[in-house]
């Protein structure tokens, strides 16, 4: 059985998080994340030094379209099912705020649920917590259609969010999940202006350390530009959380941060 604190602290270090698309419309990649190539894509990124994979069927951008738990399990569990017969040992995390698609997932061999709406779906909670399994609990507002619309944080955004993810952790506690096992990750680009982004990285170290915490910026439409321009902000600003004490960084490039940071003498 996974067991996410001791899988860090037997790393040693930041743990790398893949992104393995599975949606068909990735806003980074595009038709290139169709599901008929996305083993290919998670093998090849656990060769480039990925120690986690994570799955995701449903686009939960903002303004993202959404998909039905259906639809997401057809997409995500035969991909699932493949990498996992490949990769028996290697870390698979689903990425959805769907209950039954949680656990279908774990019934399927996944070991982290990465829920971008933290804990909305108390059967996402309660699957997790009957399977003890990893939990990451993302900060999000309403839903991917209209999270945009709310972005104020009279207490500072940085506070507001924390206070916000304590009152999540309260409630995956509550549903039977170990505090053992759950990860918080501030949601940049989730209900949030770009400036709000920038603050929650540049106050990184600030975070309370009472839970480890994983970021995921990679691409994002807050650096600005295309997406395809985004590969150095990226990485620097990858590299600047890793210094912060980031626990876990979800990244689409694994091979340039896993370089960055052997040069740094941290991989």
């Amino acid at each position: 059985m996974f067991d996410p604190a001791a899988f860090l602290k037997n790393l040693n270090r930041c743990a790398l998080m893949a992104i393995v698309n599975i949606t068909g419309d990735s806003f980074s990649e595009g038709s290139a994340s169709a599901p008929e190539s996305a083993v290919r894509r998670a093998l090849a990124l656990f060769e480039e030094g990925a120690d986690i994979l994570d799955l995701g069927a449903e686009s939960t951008r903002p303004g993202s379209t959404p998909v039905t738990p259906a639809e997401e399990c057809a997409r995500l569990l035969p991909v699932l099912q493949e990498i996992r017969e490949h990769l028996p040992e290697v870390p698979i995390s689903v990425d959805t705020r769907h209950g039954e698609t949680a656990a279908l997932a774990l019934k399927y061999g996944a070991d982290i649920i990465n829920d971008v709406s933290a804990g909305r779906d108390v059967k996402l909670l309660e699957a997790a917590g009957a399977a003890q399994a990893g939990l990451v609990l993302c900060h999000s507002r309403s839903t991917p259609a209209h999270m945009q619309e709310f972005t104020l944080y009279p207490g500072g955004v940085r506070n507001d969010v924390e206070k916000e993810l304590r009152e999540s952790c309260l409630q995956a506690l509550k549903s039977g999940v170990k505090k053992e096992n759950i990860w918080l990750d501030p949601g940049i680009g989730f209900a949030k202006t770009a400036e709000q982004c920038r603050t929650l990285i540049d106050e990184a170290p600030l975070f309370s350390r009472e839970y480890p915490w994983l970021w995921g910026i990679s691409r994002k439409s807050f650096m600005g530009g295309s997406v395809d321009s985004r590969a150095e902000m990226t990485l620097k600003l990858e590299l600047q959380l890793v210094a912060g004490g980031a626990s876990v960084i979800r990244t689409h490039d694994i091979r340039s941060l896993r370089r960055a940071l052997a040069m740094k003498g941290v991989a």
